[in-house]
C-alpha cells in the first residue's frame, strides 16, 4: 500500500480560491498583479535597490562590542589554513575558538582583498549577507505559495524581512547572529524543497541535489554556530510527519518500514555533508572532530553570562529569564504589517487543518515552516536558555517569520473580491496600501539610520517610548559617531592642530569602538589615573563616577540619548 497523494504541492498553502480560472504564467496576460513576471521583476529591483544602498551606507555604521575580537579571530583562523595548521594561535584565543570560524575567515579574506578600512569592509560584506537572507525568504514563501501566487509570496515576505529594521542594522555589524541566520534560512529553504518532493512523490522522495544543498547549508550554519544543531528539529520532524502521515492513513507494519528505509537512503548524505563542512570551518573542532564538538555544545549550555538588565519595563537575569521574553520581545520589534501576516497566517493555516482531510491533507513544506518558527522558542524555554541583548540571539527566527508572514499576507490578498467592480479597485487598493506602509518603514528606518537597531513599533511607543522601558544600543555601536564628532568638533574650534594634540580620553563602553576613530595623539586613560580632557560614554550602563562637565557631542534619535561627550578641561581664565 502507498500513500495518497496530497494535494498538488503546487496549490496555494494558504488560499486556494473555489472556481479559479488557470494559474496565471509568466506570459503575462491578465492585469498586472496577476502576473508573476511582474512580481519577479519588482522584486529584482527591490533587490538591487538594496544593494545600492548597502554600497551607499555601509560606511556609516559604527563598531560593536564584539567586534575587535572577531577581527582578531579571523585574522588567526586565517593564519591556521594559510599555515596548514602549524599556526596555533587560533585554537587559544578568549572564548572564540568554541564558535566555527566561517564567516569570520570570509570576512578576514576580504579584509585582505579590499580596499577598505578593517570595518568598513566587514560593514560591506555583513550587509550583503544580509540580503541572501533576503533571497533565502523569498524562495521559501514562494515555494510553498505554489506557481500561481508565489512569485507575490516571494515579494512580499522577501520585504518582510528586508524591512525589520533589526535584521538590517544587524546585518553591517553582527558577526555571528545574522551570518548564521542567512545559513538557517538557507537550510530551510533546502528542507522545504526536501518536503515538497516528500509530498509530490512519497515512493521517489526528494531529489539528491536537494538533499546535498541540505547538508551543504546546515553545515554552514554549524561552522558558525555550533548551537545550530537545534536546526536538525525541524530535519527529523519533517521526516517523521512523512512516515506518521502513511501510518494514520492505514499503512501497515511492513509498507511503514519500507518508507522509513527509503527516506534514510534518500537524507542519510545529509548528515555526513553538515559535520564536513562544520569540521572544515572550525578550526578547533579540526584537532580533536568527535570531541571538541561536543564540549563546545555543553559550553554554551552553560554559557557564564549572568546579570541583571531592563526588559519591557522589568528587571530581568539572564539565567532566570520570565516565559514571555521572546514573545515579547517580537512582539515589539517586528513591524506591524508583519504581525499582521502572522496572525492572518496562523488563521489561515488553522482553517487549512479543518477543511482538508488529515493526514493526507497535512503538507510537509508546511511542517517545515512551522517547526522552524516554533521549534527554537519552545526549546529556550524549557532548557532555560541564557538570552540577552533584547532578541539578538533569536535573529535566526526572523526568516521563517517573515516567510510566514508573506503567506499570510499573500493569504488576504488572494482572498479578495474578483469580480467586478471590487476587482478594479479593492486590489489596487490593497496593493497601494502595502506600498505605502512599506515607504513608511523605509523612513522610519532612514530617520534612525546608522541604528536601526534601535527601532520599536507602535506597541512599544517607538523609539521614545521604549527608551525607558527597553535598552537601545546596547552594543555601544553609537561611540563610534561620538568619537568622529569630537574630532570633528574640535578641528572645528582649534583648527588641525588639534589631531596633535596629546588629548586624554577616558571611556565607559567599548574602547576599540572609540579610539579606532580617534587622532592617534588622543590616549586613553583610566578611571582615577590622573587627569582626563573628554568622556565618553553610552547610555546602557549606569557608568560609574561620571564627572561633572559640559556635553559637546550628544548623539540622539527621537529624543533618546545614545552616547554623549563631556569636556571635562578647565575653562579658560
Amino acid at each position: 500500500m502507498t500513500f495518497v497523494r496530497t494535494p498538488d504541492p503546487q496549490a496555494d498553502t494558504l488560499a486556494p480560491a473555489r472556481g479559479r480560472a488557470a494559474p496565471v504564467g509568466a506570459r503575462g496576460n491578465g492585469p498586472f498583479w496577476h502576473r508573476a513576471a511582474s512580481w519577479d521583476v519588482a522584486f529584482w529591483l527591490v533587490l538591487a535597490a538594496a544593494v545600492i544602498v548597502v554600497a551607499v551606507t555601509f560606511p556609516d555604521f559604527g563598531i560593536t562590542f564584539d567586534e575587535p575580537l572577531h577581527v582578531e579571530y579571523g585574522q588567526r583562523a586565517l593564519e591556521w589554513y594559510a599555515s596548514l595548521g602549524r599556526d596555533r594561535a587560533v585554537l587559544e584565543f578568549q572564548n572564540l575558538y568554541l564558535y566555527g570560524a566561517l564567516f569570520d575567515t570570509v570576512e578576514a579574506l576580504a579584509e585582505n582583498l579590499l580596499p577598505f578600512d578593517v570595518y568598513a569592509t566587514r560593514r560591506l560584506v555583513g550587509g550583503l549577507t544580509g540580503l541572501l537572507g533576503v533571497l533565502a525568504v523569498r524562495r521559501i514563501a514562494r515555494d510553498i505559495a505554489g506557481a500561481e501566487t508565489g512569485a507575490r509570496a516571494g515579494l512580499i515576505a522577501g520585504l518582510c524581512l528586508l524591512l525589520i529594521p533589526d535584521w538590517w542594522g544587524h546585518s553591517f555589524a553582527n558577526p555571528k547572529d545574522v551570518p548564521f541566520a542567512v545559513a538557517a534560512a538557507w537550510t530551510l529553504s533546502w528542507l522545504v524543497r526536501v518536503a515538497r518532493g516528500l509530498d509530490a512523490a512519497p515512493d521517489q522522495g526528494p531529489s539528491r541535489g536537494s538533499v546535498v544543498m541540505l547538508g551543504l547549508c546546515f553545515g554552514m550554519a554549524l561552522g558558525i554556530r555550533v548551537g545550530g544543531v537545534l536546526l536538525a528539529g525541524p530535519i527529523v520532524l519533517v521526516a517523521l510527519a512523512h512516515v506518521a502521515k502513511g501510518v494514520l492513513a492505514g499503512a501497515g507494519p511492513r509498507q511503514t518500514g519500507a518508507t522509513f528505509w527509503r527516506l534514510v537512503r534518500r537524507l542519510w548524505i545529509a548528515a555526513p555533508i553538515a559535520y564536513v563542512v562544520m569540521i572544515a570551518a572550525w578550526p578547533w573542532a579540526q584537532v580533536n572532530p568527535l570531541r571538541h564538538p561536543l564540549e563546545a555544545l555543553a559550553e554554551f549550555s552553560k554559557f557564564p553570562m549572568d546579570f541583571i538588565f531592563t526588559f519591557a519595563g522589568v528587571q530581568v537575569r539572564t539565567t532566570d529569564l520570565p516565559w514571555w521574553y521572546l514573545p515579547v520581545g517580537f512582539g515589539v520589534k517586528l513591524p506591524e504589517v508583519e504581525l499582521l501576516g502572522l496572525a492572518s497566517a496562523a488563521a489561515f493555516a488553522g482553517m487549512a487543518a479543518v477543511r482538508r482531510p488529515f493526514p493526507v491533507g497535512v503538507r510537509l513544506d508546511g511542517v517545515a515552516l512551522t517547526t522552524a518558527v516554533l521549534l527554537p522558542p519552545a526549546a529556550v524555554v524549557a532548557t532555560d536558555a541564557v538570552l540577552y541583548d533584547g532578541i539578538r540571539h533569536m535573529l535566526f527566527l526572523m526568516p521563517p517569520l517573515a516567510a510566514a508572514a508573506g503567506l499570510g499576507i499573500n493569504g488576504l490578498l488572494t482572498r479578495l473580491p474578483r469580480r467586478w467592480p471590487a476587482n478594479y479597485w479593492l486590489r489596487p487598493f490593497m496593493a497601494a496600501l502595502l506600498v505605502a506602509c512599506a515607504g513608511i518603514q523605509v523612513g522610519f528606518m532612514a530617520h534612525l539610520h546608522p541604528y536601526e537597531t534601535i527601532w520599536f513599533n507602535r506597541f512599544a511607543g517607538g523609539v521614545h517610548g521604549a527608551g525607558p522601558r527597553f535598552e537601545l544600543d546596547y552594543w555601544g555601536s553609537s561611540l563610534s559617531e561620538a568619537a568622529k564628532r569630537l574630532t570633528d568638533t574640535m578641528v572645528k574650534l582649534e583648527g588641525p592642530q588639534a589631531l596633535t594634540q596629546p588629548y586624554r580620553i577616558r571611556v565607559c563602553g567599548p574602547p576599540t569602538t572609540v579610539f579606532h576613530y580617534l587622532p592617534p595623539a588622543w590616549k586613553p586613560t583610566r578611571r582615577n589615573t590622573g587627569p582626563v580632557d573628554f568622556y565618553l560614554a553610552f547610555t546602557r550602563w549606569a557608568c560609574k563616577e561620571v564627572p561633572a562637565g559640559q556635553d559637546i557631542v550628544r548623539i540622539e534619535r527621537d529624543g533618546e540619548v545614545l552616547a554623549y561627550v563631556r569636556d571635562l578641561r578647565e575653562p579658560p581664565q
